[in-house]
């Protein structure tokens, strides 16, 4: 709705009578355009998340984390011990300085790491790129090696979500709770089964 004003914006009279009443003053349209800015980030967070290559360490550790920075009103969301968080131990120990529980937690992960250069901060790229990019460029003291392996399970499940949502219309309403988990079961592991594997289960 924002960039779709942004874009009207400049073709809007405020001398038109028929418009001006609803159209925003400056000091709104200035915070307009700063609500912008900082919705722009949270998108481009957003469907970095839904990306396949994403891991939970880049998950957790850099792009939630980085965006707290910048919006520490999400801390209620999206902190590691947030009320949706399964592990709270779990998830501080991905961004911060362990404490004795979260070490007891990691320590089968645990391996040692190599410091690298810092690199300059690249400018034309999304705000979530920034940060990954900014991040991985960071020295550590030590590294969780399959942190890097471990995939946010959290983007499955919301895919799940929207298939589910998807599928179950009006005119599929009446599909029976079992029949609709056994078609989003096949549909979310369509990698591990062909119409080969269907014929034989026949």
């Amino acid at each position: 709705m924002l960039v779709r004003y942004f874009e009207l914006r400049e073709f809007l009279s405020a001398d038109d009578k028929d418009i001006a009443d609803v159209l925003p003053t400056p000091a709104v349209h200035c915070k307009l355009r700063v609500l912008k800015e900082q919705l722009s980030d949270v998108e481009s967070v957003s469907k970095k998340l839904q990306s396949d290559d994403l891991n939970l360490l880049d998950a957790r550790a850099n792009l939630l984390d980085g965006l707290l920075e910048i919006q520490p009103s999400f801390a209620s969301y999206l902190e590691p011990n947030a009320g949706i968080v399964h592990s709270p131990d779990f998830e501080s120990g991905v961004v911060k300085r362990l404490s004795r529980g979260e070490r007891a937690v990691l320590q089968p992960l645990k391996k040692p790491s190599k410091p690298s250069a810092p690199a300059p901060e690249p400018t034309k790229m999304g705000f979530a790129d920034r940060i990954l990019k900014r991040r991985r460029t960071q020295s550590t003291s030590c590294e969780y090696g399959l942190l890097d392996i471990i995939p946010p399970t959290s983007n499955i499940v919301e895919r799940l979500f929207s298939s589910a949502s998807m599928m179950l219309r009006y005119e599929r309403s009446r599909l029976s709770p079992f029949t609709l988990e056994m078609i989003l079961f096949l549909r979310v592991n369509d990698a591990f089964w062909d119409v080969a594997s269907y014929n034989q289960a026949r």
